[in-house]
């Protein structure tokens, strides 16, 4: 199945699948815990050391607008990292075509997230689309710091060349059609960013609120539903700032744990839809029950 479509109060939403590849969780998912510490939790959750993960990519249809948010790996995904059938196909068979989003909302600008933007022709993937950034995570992607920086992060070098290339290529081509808010801010009716910085340097979850419900977009603030909410002291990889990426870790689960809230994970299993919940000191993942 390449989509699943559900409701946020009166918004109607769909998760759309960019596709799957194989993921090692050390070091990718996990870089700061031995072999030892990892195994029996790998054990207990019948996971195996290498685990497939997903880009779950949300259309939210409000009635005034319909937003994408992050638009993976688009057309700069080398053979290596698996089997992405791309989002355009996926988005067509759910119905929804290129031209008719109006907004696509960045939670922040790694190559999975802003791979999609352009075609590898360098046309805009979403013709008619504003493209809303984090004020200063767009300033960091079109800066002078981040090539050197992630160069000398511990990044797979597949990933740092991509992550390169993507910001190189894919934001210039959507400058002019670029709006900038703030931390915290809204971004339309009923759609804000929601401060979680550390896997990069402006990372934002983005929170719906329609009626009397909640959800929320969790970004990249969780990678897997057990080494992030089981162990949220683990850190993937591909934290910019590991200590900080943990501070907000536990600050959106505790808050969307606390307030009960509907999240999605990114790269959790497809459609990556369900509650955080506290367990001990940590949380666990309850996925959303589906009648197909």
């Amino acid at each position: 199945m390449a989509s699943i479509a559900f409701k946020i109060g009166d918004f109607k939403a769909t998760v759309i699948s960019d596709g799957y590849g194989q993921i090692p969780i050390k070091p990718v998912f996990v870089m700061n815990a031995s072999d030892a510490e990892i195994a029996p939790v790998l054990k207990a959750n019948f996971l195996q050391p290498v685990v497939q993960v997903t880009n779950n990519v949300l259309v939210v249809d409000t009635g005034r607008e319909r937003i994408l948010v992050d638009s993976g790996f688009g057309e700069k995904l080398g053979p290596a990292f698996g089997s992405f059938p791309g989002l355009e196909a996926n988005l067509v068979r759910a119905g929804i075509t290129p031209e008719s989003i109006d907004l696509v909302v960045m939670s922040h600008g790694h190559l999975d997230h802003i791979g999609g933007l352009v075609t590898k022709a360098g046309a805009l993937a979403f013709p008619k689309a504003q493209f809303v950034f984090v004020d200063t995570e767009w300033n960091y992607w079109t800066g002078s710091r981040f090539e050197s920086e992630v160069n000398t992060s511990p990044m797979p070098d597949g990933f740092k060349k991509g992550t390169i290339s993507a910001a190189r290529e894919n934001l210039p081509p959507v400058a002019s059609r670029a709006r900038f808010v703030k931390q915290n801010g809204e971004i339309t009716t009923g759609v804000h960013y929601i401060s979680a910085p550390g896997h990069s340097p402006s990372h934002a979850t983005i929170l719906f609120v329609s009626g009397n419900e909640q959800f929320m977009h969790m970004g990249d603030i969780a990678h897997h539903p057990v080494t992030s909410l089981q162990r949220p002291n683990w850190s993937p990889i591909f934290d910019y700032d590991p200590a900080q990426a943990i501070k907000s870790r536990k600050a959106i689960l505790d808050r969307v744990a606390t307030e009960q809230t509907m999240v999605m994970g990114y790269h959790f299993p497809f459609p990556g839809l369900g509650h955080v919940v506290r367990q001990d000191n940590a949380y666990r993942w309850e996925a959303a029950q589906w009648v197909w």
